[in-house]
């Protein structure tokens, strides 16, 4: 899933013309496409996603947040986005990654890793906090908010892949605990989707094919599993995973005029650098 199948499930789903919301059902709906969002990523190096995160603790801290606003005084600073960002740290807090596939990197001091035991994250990242705004007249810009603030938290979160690897030795090399470290996450900005032309005759149409965040449809409701090999992320983004080009690929230019973005993120980074990580 892209963050651009998340907008448009958060916006369709909370729409209150088809659906008569409360709060417990809002906050829900936010934690499960969160969920369903990154779990489509993996991250930058070893292209490990998601398997587990807290959710339910997520789910809490929506609540917790929605009912502040309620609670907040008309003309008062308060940002939902902001609020947020504590339910979305607590999901990546202590969350299981998958073990695989296993890194081609080898762990430090070794030539080869044969497994991976575990793959836990460690640090939960820094959530950008936006500066006292006017409030959103349109649930679309605090979607395009979040998901702008979303998509920066993932450069810094970061953990360890506790491996088994081979370590040089005589007569032959001898297998021994590695661990690695890993920071950045990345969620696609292209999902694959049914190719009508498939099966063809001559078996020259592929089964999917990748479309860009900026092409899909806002009813859209499903995406397909993406069964590539790890590296179709970077693939997507030629190469270039630094923050502005993954900014650029998957925030349509229309949010990026309405939000003044490159103001926001040069804000944003110094944030982030100041929690200890760097985008660059």
């Amino acid at each position: 899933m892209s963050w651009s199948l998340f907008k448009a499930n958060i916006i369709r789903k909370t729409n209150p013309k088809f659906n008569n919301n409360n709060i417990n059902q809002v906050a829900k709906i936010w934690a499960d496409e969160y969920d369903a969002a990154v779990k489509r990523g993996k991250d930058f190096i070893n292209f490990e996603s998601i398997q587990s995160g807290n959710k339910t603790i997520m789910e809490t801290l929506f609540k917790v947040a929605l009912l502040k606003g309620f609670a907040t005084p008309p003309g008062q600073n308060f940002s939902l986005v902001n609020e947020f960002g504590n339910g979305v740290k607590a999901y990546w807090a202590g969350a299981q990654m998958k073990p695989f596939p296993i890194p081609l990197i080898p762990a430090p001091g070794s030539i080869q890793n044969i497994s991976v035991n575990s793959n836990v994250v460690v640090n939960v990242g820094t959530w950008p906090i936006y500066p006292p705004l006017k409030p959103a007249r349109k649930q679309e810009t605090m979607v395009d908010m979040f998901i702008l603030a979303a998509l920066i938290h993932l450069f810094s979160i970061g953990g360890f892949i506790q491996t088994t690897s081979l370590y040089p030795s005589a007569p032959s090399p001898i297998p021994a605990p590695g661990v690695i470290p890993w920071t950045g996450y990345l969620v696609p900005p292209a999902i694959p989707i049914p190719n009508i032309n498939f099966p063809s005759e001559d078996g020259s149409e592929p089964p999917g094919i990748e479309q860009p965040d900026t092409d899909i449809n806002i009813s859209d409701e499903n995406g397909g599993d993406n069964i590539g090999q790890g590296n179709e992320i970077v693939d997507e983004l030629d190469g270039n995973t630094s923050l502005e080009n993954v900014i650029s690929v998957s925030i349509p230019s229309d949010v990026d005029n309405a939000l003044e973005i490159d103001k926001i993120v040069e804000d944003f980074k110094q944030q982030i650098q100041m929690g200890g990580t760097k985008c660059e």
